[in-house]
């Protein structure tokens, strides 16, 4: 069996990973069919048209909780918004308060109410740090209550007939719920795919912090995620309103647990920063089919809510499962290369293996920015070669220019801004690397297949390259010598503490421990100095290697530095050549580097 199969495994490496994506599709399909078999009249085209508009009011609100869900939050207020839009409503139709308003216009002001319940909701997550699960939870009670106490606690009936139209089989029949469902799930992947708006929520679930650091206004696309959920809640409202002739406190009562199960069974994730909202479709499908089977298999619909939560409990171990494969990058630590190798070299090398495993690509290129002269320079660290990128079309100086990610889906088209890394590569992903607030980097991805890049890959990239930010800088810094000549140089300033302050080695610490930025001047050039002191301090805790040698290492540093002796009083002193000094100095100056990198010594 194994000779079939590893051909077909290397001449198409992602069927794993479309099985994996199209599994609730292949579910659904199976239960339909299983349930055809059972019941002859369950795949008659009107019972299937019947479960569509059944599905459509709760489908609705689940194309509002897919956003809110992709920014981390949710929204368990859905329910609730939708019954007090039912009643209000139903009342302005019919007058029952002395203010009578024709039924077009009634359904607007419903709607514009559930639109400033998501604004509220938004508001006080984004302004007043609330936690969405507080927020919504308490709303979910209070406009239950707003309903409750709006209608006395008696249905709304509004004239019989109005909105026959609306939910009419047949004749003559445009299965209006469907109708709006498809309308609104197409307009949500609309945005999610094509908007702005769809970039940053993915972008805030991915990593709110990274993106507020890339100048994301989250406040503001986080609280256009909560009205738009809460408007469709609203919408969902009108269409159960029509359905019964009946404006009710009680319509939508279960519609939180079961649009948050449609969400995570569709392949969202509860922490954020991924999910579909074709996948809530299908989650919500599975969940009304499998409400529809349990009568068809003659079973209690009592068990409905039990299967229902062993659903969410599956959902959410494979969402388990999901996380435990993207574990955060390991950190390199900057040990002595061997030879032949670069601190750089050591990088890549274990960022192509998380992003093979995280996002099934291993072909990478990286641009670093030069902190002295603020240059863009791609690296191959093959060859050990640098090519400074100064033309403003290329790609990686427009993502460094804009800090936005940018992709190409297919690189056979004319385009000279980005080069394939191998002639049979099709697509590109470019992101930004961003380490307190300023852009080091550029990071590029490219697959052999088109269409591989979008929101979803790219915030992923997003919170690898900021997990690697930190770690790529110092490679650079050291690979490039920028360490070593400016530790050189603030050590021969040890005692000149107005130096450090200002010097090159102090802004790197600055960016180490915001803290001393804030220091005064005299406070943080006596904190550099206290880091140099230290590292030499901790050249004599070293045990590793030959101890005699470690020894003259620390006593050259301390005679040059600490001593501020001359060349020849040290050569004279430890008893060694001039040329010995000079070797025995440089290597010193190397391990001090290593020690401050590795935050092996501090400045207190």
């Amino acid at each position: 069996m194994n000779k079939f199969v590893k051909p077909i495994q290397a001449r198409y490496p992602h069927v794993e990973n479309l099985l994996r994506r199209h599994l609730l599709l292949i579910i659904l399909a199976l239960m339909v069919v299983i349930f055809s078999y059972v019941s002859e009249y369950f795949a008659d085209p009107d019972n299937l048209i019947f479960i569509l508009m059944r599905t459509a009011p709760l489908g609705i609100v689940v194309a509002g909780q897919t956003l809110v869900i992709i920014t981390g939050g949710i929204d368990l207020s859905v329910g609730s918004v939708a019954a007090l839009t039912s009643v209000v409503a139903a009342k302005l139709m019919t007058g029952t308060d002395g203010i009578t308003l024709p039924p077009g216009l009634a359904v607007v002001v419903a709607l514009g109410i559930a639109f400033l319940i998501g604004w509220v909701h938004g508001w006080l997550i984004t302004r007043k740090g609330l936690s969405p699960f507080i927020v919504t939870f308490s709303s979910l009670s209070l406009i239950k209550g707003l309903a409750l106490v709006y209608s006395k606690g008696a249905p709304i009936s509004i004239p019989h007939g109005l909105f026959t139209w609306v939910w009419r089989l047949k004749p003559s029949s445009y299965y209006v719920p469907v109708l709006v469902l498809l309308v609104v799930f197409g307009a949500i992947s609309y945005i999610l795919r094509n908007t702005k708006l769809g970039r940053y929520i993915f972008a805030i679930g991915g990593n709110e912090t990274v993106a507020r650091m890339s100048g994301v206004r989250v406040d503001y696309y986080k609280t256009q995620a909560y009205i738009l959920s809460s408007s469709l809640a609203g919408l969902s409202g009108i269409l159960l309103m029509t359905h019964i002739e009946t404006g009710v406190y009680t319509l939508g009562e279960n519609y939180a647990l079961i649009s948050v199960a449609a969400v995570i069974i569709g392949g969202a994730s509860l922490r954020g920063g991924s999910g579909s909202v074709w996948g809530s479709l299908t989650g919500v499908l599975l969940l009304t089919l499998v409400d529809s089977g349990l009568s068809v298999l003659n079973i209690s619909s009592l068990w409905s809510s039990s299967v229902i939560g062993a659903l969410i409990l599956l959902a959410a171990l494979a969402d388990v499962e999901r996380r435990k494969a993207q574990e955060t990058v390991p950190i390199v630590r900057m040990e002595q290369p061997s030879q032949g190798d670069s601190y750089l070299s050591q990088l890549v090398v274990s960022l192509r293996s998380t992003i093979r495993q995280r996002l099934a690509c291993d072909h990478i290129r990286l641009y670093l920015v030069d902190r002295g002269t603020g240059n863009l320079i791609e690296q191959d660290t093959s060859r050990n070669d640098f090519v400074i990128i100064d033309q403003p079309g290329h790609l990686a100086k427009r993502v460094e220019i804009t800090r936005q990610p940018i992709w190409i889906n297919n690189l056979n088209h004319e385009d000279d801004s980005i080069q394939p890394i191998k002639p049979d590569l099709q697509s590109a992903l470019v992101v930004p690397v961003i380490y307190h607030d300023r852009v080091v980097g550029v990071l590029e991805l490219q697959s052999p297949y088109n269409n591989m890049f979008d929101e979803t890959v790219a915030v992923r990239l997003m919170e690898i390259a900021h997990q690697i930010s930190q770690t790529m800088e110092d490679a650079w810094l050291l690979d490039s010598g920028w360490f070593l000549r400016h530790t050189r140089e603030s050590f021969r300033h040890l005692w000149d503490q107005v130096y450090l302050s200002k010097c090159l080695l102090s802004d790197w610490l600055c960016d180490y421990d915001p803290q001393i930025a804030t220091m005064h001047p005299t406070v943080r050039g006596r904190a550099v100095q206290k880091l140099l002191l230290n590292a030499i301090e901790a050249i004599q805790e070293k045990k590793s290697g030959d101890y005699a040698y470690a020894k003259r290492r620390y006593q050259v540093l301390h005679e040059t530095y600490v001593n501020n002796l001359p060349v020849e009083e040290i050569t004279k002193k430890l008893g060694i050549s001039r040329r010995q000094y000079f070797y025995d100095l440089k290597n010193a100056l190397e391990f001090v580097v290593h020690l401050i990198v590795n935050r092996e010594v501090s400045s207190s």
